[in-house]
């Protein structure tokens, strides 16, 4: 058990927010995967695109936890993975990283999104209809995973969204509804100082659906038990209006959208 837990640390990058309207370093997306991937990868590539999930059971000093996982494949060798652990009803911890995959000698070779390029990883992988299996061997013990491809969520949301207003103190402050993917996101807020500097207060990370005319979310707090929470939206064009129990209507903006620039999470 430490040796996969060291092992998804290896993996892990943390998923800094950042201001939409601050990101030039934001990466550009080729249109062509082959860009990136390789002419001869592109094929294998293409068997991995959209989510897999995959439940696992382990236990921990106080009890049996269960891991909950999502791994997204997109274009151009860029993934998603995201794992809730549960101890009963209580989040135990959230591990949500943007990882990096290409392939090569027929091994799936994967790393942390920013990590340098001796970070590389091989795995074994096979695709048998809805199953796909990853394995490898780990300082002497065979770790195997098995994922089952499954129907995303309505991915209307997923994007940058933001609204600038000013606090008690006179300061500029940006709120950001950052919709990562279909099912998870999270809300940080923007705060700029009167010498320019800007810092980033990470407020939580949601798990949501939509349902109708609400988005239906969880504010995700390790050690609680997440509560469910419900608001109004509508959605027009590169707009976002958002309403929380009998409270004003708020609009946010798709400076991505509207800036004609590629979101990635």
């Amino acid at each position: 058990m430490k040796k996969i837990t060291y092992l998804l640390m290896v993996l892990c990058v943390a998923l800094i927010a950042q201001s939409c309207e601050k990101e030039p370093e934001s990466p550009v997306v080729p249109e062509n995967p082959a860009e990136v991937l390789g002419g001869g990868d592109v094929a294998n590539a293409m068997e991995f695109y959209g989510l897999w999930t995959r439940t696992s059971n382990s236990t921990y000093v106080t009890g049996p936890l269960v891991s909950n996982w999502e791994w997204r494949f997109y274009e151009n060798g860029y993934s998603l993975r995201s794992i809730e652990t549960y101890e009963g009803d209580k989040l135990l911890s959230l591990n949500r990283e943007p990882i990096d995959y290409k392939f090569e000698d027929g091994k799936l070779c994967m790393k942390g999104y920013h990590e340098s390029d001796d970070a590389w990883m091989e795995w074994d992988y096979s695709i048998e209809d809805d199953t796909l299996t990853l394995s490898t061997e780990y300082e002497g013990e065979s770790i195997v995973w098995i994922f089952t491809r499954t129907e995303d969520a309505d991915a209307k949301l997923v994007g940058c969204w933001d609204r600038a207003y000013t606090d008690a103190n006179g300061r500029r402050v940006e709120r950001h509804y950052k919709f990562h993917t279909p099912t998870y996101g999270d809300v940080y807020d923007v705060v700029y100082e009167d010498s320019g500097s800007a810092k980033v207060n990470h407020l939580f990370d949601f798990r949501y659906r939509i349902e109708g005319n609400k988005i239906v979310y969880k504010r995700l707090y390790t050690g609680h038990v997440p509560t469910e929470y419900r608001m109004n939206y509508r959605l027009v064009g590169t707009k976002l209006y958002l309403q929380e129990g009998n409270g004003q209507e708020m609009m946010y903006s798709n400076f991505y959208e509207e800036n004609n620039l590629p979101f990635r999470p």
